[in-house]
Protein backbone atom coordinates (compact mmCIF):
# COMPACT_ATOMS: atom_id res chain seq x y z
CA UNK A 1 0.00 0.00 0.00
CA UNK A 2 2.82 2.32 0.88
CA UNK A 3 4.60 2.21 -2.40
CA UNK A 4 1.15 2.61 -4.82
CA UNK A 5 0.41 5.40 -2.25
CA UNK A 6 4.00 7.06 -2.83
CA UNK A 7 3.24 6.78 -6.73
CA UNK A 8 0.13 8.95 -6.33
CA UNK A 9 1.84 11.55 -4.77
CA UNK A 10 4.06 11.55 -7.23
CA UNK A 11 1.10 11.99 -10.39
CA UNK A 12 -1.68 13.85 -8.14
CA UNK A 13 -0.37 16.94 -9.53
CA UNK A 14 0.26 16.52 -12.97
CA UNK A 15 -2.49 18.61 -14.88
CA UNK A 16 -3.04 18.61 -18.75
CA UNK A 17 -4.65 21.37 -21.07
CA UNK A 18 -6.06 23.42 -18.87
CA UNK A 19 -5.08 22.49 -15.64
CA UNK A 20 -7.55 19.09 -15.42
CA UNK A 21 -7.15 15.39 -14.45
CA UNK A 22 -8.82 12.16 -13.64
CA UNK A 23 -7.41 9.33 -11.23
CA UNK A 24 -9.39 6.05 -11.05
CA UNK A 25 -8.07 4.37 -7.25
CA UNK A 26 -8.06 1.11 -6.26
CA UNK A 27 -6.82 -0.87 -3.38
CA UNK A 28 -4.26 -3.77 -4.67
CA UNK A 29 -5.65 -5.31 -8.12
CA UNK A 30 -9.12 -5.12 -7.12
CA UNK A 31 -11.58 -2.84 -9.25
CA UNK A 32 -13.58 -2.03 -5.89
CA UNK A 33 -13.59 -0.69 -4.17
CA UNK A 34 -13.19 2.60 -5.95
CA UNK A 35 -12.18 6.34 -5.50
CA UNK A 36 -12.50 8.52 -8.58
CA UNK A 37 -10.97 11.51 -8.17
CA UNK A 38 -11.81 14.43 -10.87
CA UNK A 39 -9.36 17.50 -11.12
CA UNK A 40 -10.34 20.84 -12.85
CA UNK A 41 -7.25 23.53 -11.86
CA UNK A 42 -7.63 24.08 -7.73
CA UNK A 43 -11.46 22.33 -7.69
CA UNK A 44 -11.57 18.39 -7.21
CA UNK A 45 -14.30 16.13 -7.19
CA UNK A 46 -14.36 12.92 -5.61
CA UNK A 47 -16.94 9.88 -6.09
CA UNK A 48 -16.66 6.84 -4.45
CA UNK A 49 -17.55 3.61 -5.75
CA UNK A 50 -17.72 0.68 -2.66
CA UNK A 51 -19.05 -2.27 -5.35
CA UNK A 52 -19.79 -2.88 -8.66
CA UNK A 53 -23.33 -2.47 -8.05
CA UNK A 54 -23.23 0.50 -6.25
CA UNK A 55 -23.89 4.31 -8.46
CA UNK A 56 -21.63 5.57 -6.22
CA UNK A 57 -21.17 8.68 -3.30
CA UNK A 58 -19.77 12.19 -4.44
CA UNK A 59 -18.00 14.64 -1.86
CA UNK A 60 -19.89 17.40 -0.49
CA UNK A 61 -18.62 21.04 -0.74
CA UNK A 62 -19.60 24.32 -0.19
CA UNK A 63 -19.31 26.33 -3.62
CA UNK A 64 -22.33 28.49 -3.58
CA UNK A 65 -23.39 31.76 -4.61
CA UNK A 66 -21.70 31.17 -8.02
CA UNK A 67 -22.97 31.95 -11.20
CA UNK A 68 -24.16 28.91 -12.10
CA UNK A 69 -25.15 25.08 -10.38
CA UNK A 70 -22.18 23.06 -12.41
CA UNK A 71 -18.73 23.42 -13.08
CA UNK A 72 -16.92 21.49 -15.74
CA UNK A 73 -14.37 18.97 -15.35
CA UNK A 74 -12.59 16.53 -17.67
CA UNK A 75 -12.90 12.85 -18.07
CA UNK A 76 -11.41 10.23 -20.14
CA UNK A 77 -9.57 12.87 -22.67
CA UNK A 78 -8.65 16.41 -21.53
CA UNK A 79 -10.92 17.57 -23.80
CA UNK A 80 -14.74 15.58 -22.88
CA UNK A 81 -16.56 17.63 -20.61
CA UNK A 82 -18.62 16.94 -17.96
CA UNK A 83 -21.02 18.83 -15.79
CA UNK A 84 -19.89 18.74 -12.17
CA UNK A 85 -22.85 20.10 -9.58
CA UNK A 86 -20.97 23.03 -7.34
CA UNK A 87 -22.04 21.60 -4.67
CA UNK A 88 -20.16 18.35 -4.80
CA UNK A 89 -17.06 20.53 -5.38
CA UNK A 90 -13.95 20.33 -2.70
CA UNK A 91 -10.08 21.12 -3.14
CA UNK A 92 -7.76 19.54 -4.51
CA UNK A 93 -6.00 19.66 -0.83
CA UNK A 94 -9.21 17.78 0.83
CA UNK A 95 -9.58 15.44 -2.47
CA UNK A 96 -5.78 14.44 -1.69
CA UNK A 97 -6.60 13.90 2.02
CA UNK A 98 -9.17 11.64 1.33
CA UNK A 99 -7.32 9.62 -1.02
CA UNK A 100 -4.80 9.47 1.56
CA UNK A 101 -7.40 7.89 3.62
CA UNK A 102 -8.65 5.36 0.78
CA UNK A 103 -5.42 3.97 0.97
CA UNK A 104 -4.71 3.34 4.67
Amino acid sequence: MQIIFLNFQKYYKKKYGDGVNEFWITNNTQENPCLVVLVNKEMANLTYFPDEESLGFQSVGCQTNQKNDYCIFYTNTPEEEIEIRRDSIISVDKAFEAAKKFFL
